[in-house]
């Protein structure tokens, strides 16, 4: 924890350097805050403290740990479910029109036809 406090405070000295408080991080000086607030974040710190130890924003802290969240995309194939296929749908129109017992295909040709 010690060497991961120091760390804080080096990275917040850093932030701190920057000619206007509000101009952007450098994209290494983000990514060792981004890091370093998602090992804290892992360790159960709130983003708040974490913003207070980095010397930024809360909404700063929270934009790096989702943007590194969704970072990583993984493929996926989606795969029809035979029984889903198969089920029934109730549908209720906003003129009131009830349509019961249709499967999704022949529900979508309906509402396609009654415009």
């Amino acid at each position: 924890m010690k060497s991961l406090m120091s760390e804080g405070e080096r990275l917040r000295r850093s932030i701190l350097q920057r000619e206007f408080p509000t101009s952007r991080l450098t994209a290494e000086l983000r990514s060792s805050a981004t890091s370093y607030a998602r090992r804290r974040a892992s360790e159960g710190a709130p983003q708040s403290a974490i913003a207070e130890e980095l010397g930024v924003s809360v909404v700063s802290v929270g934009r790096w740990l989702r943007d590194e969240a969704g970072a990583d995309f993984l493929s996926v194939r989606v795969v029809p479910d035979a029984f889903e296929a198969r089920r029934q749908f109730e549908v209720v129109t906003p003129r009131g029109l009830r349509v019961v017992g249709l499967d999704i295909d022949a529900l979508c040709a309906l509402l396609e036809r009654l415009g």
